[in-house]
């Protein structure tokens, strides 16, 4: 089940004709050996196989490569078959201290990979960090602080992929996780204020100063939402029909504001719906494996997937990870499909206001040419 069961390693050239047997006899000693570790699930007999493969001479970069996917998959904490290993709870917790430790590390280590990441600056990288962040949070830890910056640090990097909508809804789980992440209210506005929600903004600059009072971030960010509030309330007022009666209250300035905007909300909106239509695949699959693995019988081996190989899992961990997936996928579905809507809605409005600013200027064109 691993990538070089199905195509096997490269061991080189042939050898000289005086070592041939010798060297091939080697070589399906471990071959077998790595079968065996195969078979067994166990990375310790894994990583031992595939370092004597390469020190046998097998193909260097194929051993780096299965190597790396193995420091993954221990540094994931992905499940094997050892009897000893005890299975989560549904939430994810465990009642072993050093079980607990042993998540939250992983977990930590996530997250300063995805900071790591970050330090980058380039966009590919920031999709790096995203899923670093990500799997930090499928560790499932039991640290409320360490899981509301996870969430956190998510918030930050979907701002600067420009996913704000998402970004709004991560910055709520981390204030729900640790009501004291003081960014997570910051982050909150600020993703607001760029969906042009200013209310909203003010509203979590509010609750942060609560617990962070007096701080010039947030009473900044704060005047800023209200600033942009009072400005979008006063063209409202402006182009009230019976306000409209000249046709130069409009200008190219705010036509190109405008369509901008709108621009912004298209391109938010295609994203949150490949969004949708990606965890609404999810699911579907998630649904079948469900019912398939619900059709094996009992003394069915089970392999979870890592990267491009898989590993023996434990059935019981297996079913309870997939039971949270779902249950997330659940949670999430509805949120994103009532987020979607508002954008469409805001990016019609747009349209609309786009639509009446161009009528505007006709009007003003005519009346110039008339005059």
């Amino acid at each position: 089940f691993w990538p070089w069961q199905t195509r096997g390693f490269d061991f080189g050239e042939a050898p000289a004709a005086s070592a041939g047997k010798a060297r091939g006899a080697s070589m399906e000693t471990v071959g077998d050996r790595i079968a065996k570790a195969q078979e067994s699930g166990d990375p310790a007999q894994i990583r031992a196989a595939l370092l004597d493969a390469k020190a046998s001479g097998a193909d260097a970069a194929q051993i780096d490569q299965a190597l790396a996917e193995l420091d993954r998959v221990e540094a994931g904490g992905a499940t094997t078959a050892a009897p000893s290993q005890p299975p989560a709870d549904g939430a994810g917790g465990v009642e072993d201290p050093n079980a607990i430790l042993e998540l939250r590390a992983k977990a930590e280590a996530f997250k300063k990979k995805g900071n790591e990441r970050l330090k980058d600056g380039t966009k590919s990288a920031a999709r790096e960090a995203l899923e670093f962040f990500t799997s930090g949070l499928e560790v499932r830890c039991s640290d409320p602080v360490l899981n509301g910056q996870l969430y956190g640090n998510r918030a930050h990097v979907r701002m600067q992929l420009r996913q704000f909508v998402e970004a709004v809804d991560d910055c709520r789980k981390a204030i729900a996780s640790d009501p004291k992440n003081i960014k997570a209210y910051w982050r909150a506005a600020k993703a607001s204020l760029h969906l042009d929600l200013c209310r909203n903004g003010i509203d979590f600059c509010e609750e942060g100063l609560k617990h962070a009072a007096g701080d010039a971030d947030l009473i900044k960010l704060r005047d800023s939402c209200a600033e942009k509030l009072q400005g979008q309330q006063q063209r409202r007022a402006q182009r009230a029909p019976a306000g409209r009666g000249s046709a130069g209250e409009f200008n190219a300035d705010e036509a190109m504001a405008v369509q901008e905007k709108l621009t912004s909300l298209t391109e938010q909106s295609e994203h949150l719906k490949a969004t949708i239509v990606r965890k609404q695949r999810q699911r579907m699959r998630l649904q079948l494996t469900q019912q398939n693995v619900e059709a094996t019988p009992p003394e069915t081996k089970l392999y979870n997937t890592v990267g491009r190989c898989f590993l023996l899992g434990e059935r019981s961990v297996m079913e309870e990870s997939m039971k949270t997936t779902m249950a997330s996928i659940e949670e999430e579905l509805p949120k994103l499909q009532n987020a979607s809507q508002e954008l469409e809605k805001r990016k019609d409005a747009a349209e609309k206001e786009l639509r009446e600013i161009v009528s505007a200027f006709q009007q003003q064109t005519a009346a110039a040419s008339a005059a």
